[in-house]
This record gives C-alpha cells, sequence and structure tokens, in this order.
C-alpha cells in the first residue's frame, strides 16, 4: 500500500546547532559522505545498483521522514484498517517491521538473535557490499547500526521523529473539519513552531493584557431555576473536575453526544419540527460531559456578564422526568441526575468505573449486621455518591417543628454537639456522623418471628445489631443534610448545623481499611497512616432558605484563599466566617492531598497486616500497592 502524507518541510539544521555527540561514528560517516548511493531495490534479487551522484544527508532524512510517516499512519494517528507489512525476502507478516535507512527494504531485524529468529535484514545488508548497514523502527524512530551491532538514538533523528510525528498528529486533527456536530468550528490546535531565540518577539509588560485565572461568572435564574445555579457553581468549583475539564479532556467539539444548539446556544428541536413550539423525534438529547465543557469555558473567558444555562436545563430535562418543567426542584436531586448524566455520557460502566463522575465522588458504604444469638456477622458493601445525614428526632428548629425517623440510632440525643444546657445543645456535622455510623437494633424481642440468621436460623427474642461505616473515602464528599421532611406532613428543619472548614473522617472509616483506628492512643506515629487521607476541606456550601415548596438556593464557593456569595446574578465577595453560619443543605469537601504524605516503605511496615500488596485497591482505594513498590 502506497500512502502520500503532504507535510510542510522540515530543517534539521536549525533543530542542531551544536555537535551531535550521540550519533555513532558510522552513521556519522554516512551523513558526511560526500557521494550519494540513490538505491533502488531489485525485487527479484534484494540487490541495489551502484552508487550515484546526490547529497546524502538530504537522502538519509527523507528516508527516515518517510518511514516515520509510514509507522504513524499504521500505528494509529490516522485509523484505518490496513493489514501487517510484509518481509520483502520471506514475505513474513511483521508486527514490528524494520525499514532499511538507505533504500525502500522492508524486512525481519531481530533485536534478540535466536536459533529459530529470522534475520533477513542482516542478509540483505549484506547482498549490498556495504552500500546498506542501518535500518529503521517506524513506530520509535529507533536507529540500527549493524557495524555497532546495537541500537543508537542521534539527537538529530530523534529530534526529527518528534517534529514529524507532531506534524502527521496537526494533519489529521479532526477538530476543525466539516460535517462534525459544531461544524468545523472546533479549537483545532495550532501549528507547532520549534523554539528558536531568533524568532522571539520582545514584549512589553506594560502591552500586555492581565484578566484573573478565576472561574466566577454570575448565572441568570431562567425561571425558578436557583437550583441550577447553585450545584453548577458547585461543581465549576470543584478541583477535580476543573483540572478534568480545563484540561480537555472532553472536547464538546468532537464529541459524537454533543448538541447541535450549542454553537447558537439553544437547543436544536429536530429537522421534523413543523413549527417553532413542535419538537420533533429527531430531537437532541444533549450530553452533560458537553454542557459542562461549555459551562467551564464560560466561567474561564473574559465575559463576565451573566450567563444563561439554556441547554443545561434542557438536556437535564430530557434525562430526568421529575426535574422537567419551569418549576422549583430540589437541588439535591439535580445534583444526582447531574452526576448519573456525566457517568451515562462519558461511557462509563456499572462497575469498577473510570469515568470522571465516579474518580471524584463514589465511595462505599460497609453495613454489618451482627446477630444476637451467634454473634456472626454478614457484610454488604455499597457503592454511594454522597452521604445523606437524618436529623435527630425531635428537633426544635427556630421556624419549623418536625420529627424524623432516625435511620442510624436508638438515640434522640447523638449528632448534638456540646452540652449547653438541656434546650441549648449545638448540632454539629460531626455529631450527624457519629449518629450515622452509631450501632442500632434490627428486630424486636417481643416479635414472635425474630431475626432470621443466616447462620443460626433465628427465631423468637433473636434479635441483630446493624452497624454503618465507610469502607472507601472518595476524594470528594458530599454531605446532604435532610431538611425536608415528607410524612404526613411536608416541612422543613431551621436548625443551624455547625460544620468545620476543615473535616477529619478517621473516625468514621471501618476499623479493618483504618488499622489505626483501634489504637489511636498509640504513640507512635509510625502505625497511623498520614492525615492526608482523612483530612478533607470545605469548598463549596448550598443553602436553602423559604418553604418546602417557595424557596430559594444559592451557593458560597472558594476561590483560592477566597470565599465568594453566588446568588444567581449576583456573585459578591464573603467572609468563612459567614459562609459557616449559613443553614446548610448540601456540603461539599474535598480531600486535602490526594497522595501520601509519607514514604510507601513506612505504609507498607505500619499497615503489612491489612494491605494486600499485589497490585489490588490501597485505603480509601487511593493507590494501589504492587510488589515492585
Amino acid at each position: 500500500m502506497t500512502t502520500t502524507i503532504i507535510s510542510p518541510p522540515t530543517t534539521t539544521a536549525t533543530l542542531f546547532a551544536r555537535n551531535d555527540t550521540s550519533i555513532c561514528a558510522h552513521l556519522s560517516a554516512l551523513l558526511e559522505s560526500s557521494s550519494s548511493s540513490h538505491l533502488t531495490l531489485n525485487e527479484a534479487s534484494g540487490s541495489v545498483p551502484p552508487p550515484s551522484s546526490g547529497t546524502r544527508r538530504s537522502e538519509v532524512e527523507d528516508r527516515f521522514e518517510e518511514v516515520v510517516r509510514w509507522g504513524a499512519v499504521s500505528e494509529g494517528v490516522k485509523r484505518r484498517k490496513t493489514s501487517p507489512p510484509k518481509c520483502h525476502t520471506c514475505s513474513t507478516p511483521l508486527s514490528r517491521p524494520w525499514a532499511c535507512l538507505t533504500c525502500p527494504y522492508i524486512g525481519c531485524l531481530p533485536i534478540i538473535s535466536s536459533l529459530a529468529a529470522k534475520d533477513c535484514m542482516k542478509d540483505h545488508w549484506n547482498s549490498t557490499n556495504g552500500l546498506c548497514s542501518f535500518a529503521v523502527d517506524p513506530s520509535s524512530g529507533t536507529i540500527f547500526c549493524s557495524k555497532c551491532d546495537d541500537a543508537t538514538y542521534p539527537d538529530q533523528f530523534e529530534s526529527l521523529f518528534r517534529v514529524v510525528r507532531i506534524r502527521m498528529e496537526e494533519s489529521n486533527d479532526k477538530s476543525r473539519e466539516p460535517g462534525l456536530v459544531s461544524g468545523g468550528k472546533g479549537r483545532g490546535r495550532g501549528a507547532w513552531k520549534a523554539w528558536n531565540p531568533s524568532n522571539m518577539v520582545k514584549i512589553e509588560e506594560n502591552d500586555v493584557g492581565k484578566s484573573p485565572c478565576r472561574g466566577l461568572r454570575p448565572l441568570l435564574n431562567l425561571s425558578q431555576t436557583c437550583f441550577l445555579s447553585a450545584i453548577l457553581q458547585s461543581l465549576i468549583h470543584n478541583p477535580l473536575l476543573k483540572a478534568y475539564f480545563l484540561s480537555d479532556r472532553h472536547n464538546r467539539h468532537v464529541c459524537p453526544n454533543g448538541s447541535k444548539g450549542l454553537a447558537v446556544g439553544k437547543p436544536f428541536l429536530g429537522v421534523e419540527a413543523g413549527s417553532s413550539s413542535s419538537v420533533g423525534n429527531d430531537r437532541e438529547r444533549g450530553c452533560m460531559c458537553c454542557e459542562m465543557d461549555r459551562a467551564f469555558e464560560e466561567f474561564y473567558n473574559d465575559d463576565k456578564s451573566p450567563f444563561g444555562p439554556i441547554t443545561m436545563l434542557y438536556a437535564m430535562w430530557h434525562a430526568s422526568a421529575e426535574l422537567e418543567g419551569y418549576g422549583q426542584q430540589d437541588a439535591h436531586s439535580f445534583f444526582l441526575a447531574a452526576l448519573d448524566q456525566i457517568h451515562a455520557h462519558a461511557k462509563g460502566q456499572l462497575s469498577s468505573c473510570n469515568c470522571i463522575a465516579h474518580q471524584t465522588f463514589a465511595g462505599s458504604l460497609l453495613s454489618s449486621v451482627t446477630c444476637s444469638s451467634c454473634s456472626t456477622t454478614s457484610t454488604t458493601v455499597d457503592p454511594i455518591l454522597d452521604l445523606q445525614l437524618d436529623f435527630p428526632t425531635s428537633v426544635s428548629g427556630t421556624a419549623t417543628s418536625t420529627t424524623l425517623s432516625s435511620a442510624g440510632s436508638t438515640s434522640s440525643q447523638e449528632g448534638l454537639g456540646p452540652s449547653q444546657g438541656q434546650n441549648g445543645q449545638q448540632l454539629t456535622l460531626a455529631g450527624m456522623l457519629r449518629r450515622f455510623c452509631a450501632p442500632e437494633r434490627v428486630g424486636d424481642l417481643g416479635d414472635s418471628k425474630g431475626y432470621d440468621c443466616s447462620s443460626c436460623g433465628g427465631g423468637a427474642g433473636v434479635v441483630a445489631t446493624r452497624q454503618l461505616s465507610i469502607k472507601k473515602l472518595a476524594p470528594v464528599l458530599s454531605f446532604q443534610l435532610k431538611r425536608f421532611a415528607h410524612n404526613s406532613t411536608s416541612s422543613k428543619i431551621e436548625s443551624h448545623v455547625r460544620f468545620p472548614s476543615s473535616l477529619d473522617m478517621r473516625p468514621y472509616v471501618d476499623s479493618a481499611t483504618n488499622p489505626a483506628a483501634e489504637s489511636q492512643t498509640n504513640s507512635e506515629d509510625a502505625d497511623r497512616l498520614p492525615d492526608s487521607l482523612y483530612t478533607y476541606d470545605l469548598f463549596a456550601v448550598v443553602t436553602h432558605e423559604g418553604k418546602l415548596d417557595n424557596g430559594h438556593y444559592w451557593a458560597d464557593v472558594r476561590e483560592g484563599e477566597e470565599w465568594w456569595h453566588c446568588d444567581d446574578d449576583k456573585v459578591t465577595p464573603t467572609t468563612l466566617s459567614a459562609v459557616l453560619a449559613q443553614r446548610a443543605y448540601m456540603l461539599f469537601y474535598v480531600k486535602r492531598s490526594l497522595a501520601y504524605a509519607q514514604p510507601m516503605s513506612k505504609l507498607l511496615q505500619s499497615t503489612s497486616s491489612s494491605l494486600n500488596v499485589n497490585g489490588h485497591s490501597g485505603i480509601n482505594g487511593t493507590v494501589s500497592i504492587s510488589n515492585g513498590a
């Protein structure tokens, strides 16, 4: 197969102004040879004709570029279904072909010699009477010298290899090609240029316009869409999502699921739509990853006027029937629906998903049920994207009094902070987490059936104790404080919950996952895992004000070391103390460090009894430890 690729000329002289000391003497002699050999392969004999006049360096470099371009095409830069090349001598299909540097020959060249390995390339070299003695690996640009009997990596050819591969990638950049979702108006990559001091343009500092790299922008309220604005502000200021979308990991201009309406800022209703009010069957469903990509672009450009996320709202209407319409919606329901759509459009899997939604928010809960008769404990691990915390029973709020059923404890006093008197106890996030992880009784002693134990069978008078703990901590923790009660009458709890700016999750992690949980009195630091595994910092707070069916959401977010109050189209600076005084509905914390703060050898020594050192997930899923660590 013949492949013709047009690329701009590349001059290696400008890339290397110094002597190349990495080149072998034989290849250097070939390049500096005054007489050239324009070699044409004789297919019948595998030999080449006598030398003719010409420039040897230019000829060798042209051949090297030709081989590298051919290797880039076959490797997948421009994906085609092609059969592997065959050796010109033995016709064996080659998974790793080698091309002669001075003629069109392609053949077998085993780097590690063996009795069964074919060596057609060296036979070819011998048949040319020394005119050919070098071979090139198309995929890496490695040059093999027959006289040195070793691979060589000259700097000038390494640089030439990189330039050719970059030119190949640029020539096959499809983000600006017509026929795509965006009509060929995507963020196409710019042409690469080699750095050269003589090409530098002196720019005065006063001539450079400076704009803060700050993702702050007000959002338009599209008729009771404050719930969308608050959650979107929280997602935009999520450090992991920010790193993902700002690094162009999902480019909406080349996404096959992208919305046609993105280019004009309104949804596409379908070509079958007969009037402005009708909707065709081919209407766009939208891609939540594309919507997030556009949102990050809008937040980080120079335009700071209020932005209306119309297509995001439209996409969520089609994704969730519960969110469709212009009525007030629950911010937590929108948050979960958004994560579900990001997971779906990022082509995530049901198990062991590596989409950005699960990489950021996915954790797991361990439920342990212990029989009172035989003490047998059965465990179940459930995946979670957030933690939903119930208020203690008989909580008296400042505006509404309600009673909620406890799902985490039998005590109504759990979840309260330090005692300030019978009627002055303060609710705290730590207390609600302790209540969430507290043991509770399953079954009733007076029940005639009793607890059905899989081990002893249970029976009358047998009960069980159930306890929840966190098996895997997510990089970003999302808490919902369940202020809305739906029983005989719907009501809202207005009590203030004290939450910290830094949260230690160590006490709530399963003891098998947290080996230091039961030995916190140990004075030796070697027995404790790094605090960075459990320490989280607050970066966003979503607050609801008003009644259950007629209220308003806003978000307070952290940008760098500053806090900002985001209330739809009003973004104003605020303080941490004002944020901590909010009656929060949702809290977002990010892990302070995503890497271990101590040497791996120390961790292995202190946790050898609980870690599987065979490539499985490490503590809280943050790293994987292998035998070669």
